[in-house]
């Protein structure tokens, strides 16, 4: 289990590259002609005699290299960043409830559960437990929907713990449409591959403290 890479519709990740290459090559130009300056009073004063080979790692590529993973895990998510990047940030921890129906859409039963979402950039995770069972998501992709907030759709893998017989390892598919505030979410799934059911699921964030 890992986390894996998801797409969000509307978004252009190769943009964002663009704008942390430009800035990069900003840092790095003002870098080098920062230290370069100081260095050379150093040698003129014959304080210290410097080989090129220091001003390597103030490559553009190196600083690029830094930006993007700060990016990564952490920059995307800052306040006025997030708006610009349009990407929702419902990383964390989530009380889940559930209702399961068979295939003639007859009720079987509630459940609850947990579900801890992994979120960088460009990685995303999201995993499922109850007391039957876990699961985690395989593939994932994110939908704006305007004034109705956001859709996260992924498929997953399920694992039941040992001792349910009644359960089967199996696939599915889940919908949810998180509120604009991304405190809650609402959605649905469906099971394949090894159990044929269905349901509803409603998510409410957890306070950090309770995570």
């Amino acid at each position: 289990m890992a986390e894996h890479e998801y797409s969000v519709v509307g978004h252009s990740r190769s943009k964002i590259g663009m704008w942390i290459s430009f800035a990069a090559g900003l840092i790095a130009g003002g870098l080098v002609v920062g230290v370069g300056l100081l260095l050379a009073l150093a040698e003129d004063r014959g304080l210290i005699d410097v080989p090129e080979i220091v001003f390597w790692p103030l490559t553009g590529a190196a600083v690029f290299g830094a930006l993007f993973l700060l990016f990564d895990r952490s920059g995307w998510r800052w306040k006025g960043v997030r708006s610009v990047v349009g990407i929702p940030d419902i990383s964390g921890s989530w009380d889940l409830e559930g209702k399961s129906y068979d295939q003639d859409n007859e009720p079987q039963w509630d459940w609850a559960g947990k579900i801890e979402i992994t979120q960088h950039y460009e990685r995303i995770f999201v995993w499922l437990k109850t007391a039957q069972s876990q699961s985690h998501s395989v593939s994932a992709a994110i939908l704006p929907e305007g004034r109705a907030g956001f859709r996260l759709i992924y498929s997953y893998r399920n694992q039941p713990k040992p001792g349910e017989a009644e359960l089967q390892a199996h696939i599915g598919h889940c919908d949810l449409l998180f509120a604009p505030d991304l405190q809650t979410a609402e959605g649905s799934y469906f099971n394949g591959g090894g159990r044929f059911t269905h349901g509803t699921m409603n998510l409410k964030r957890r306070a950090p403290d309770a995570a």
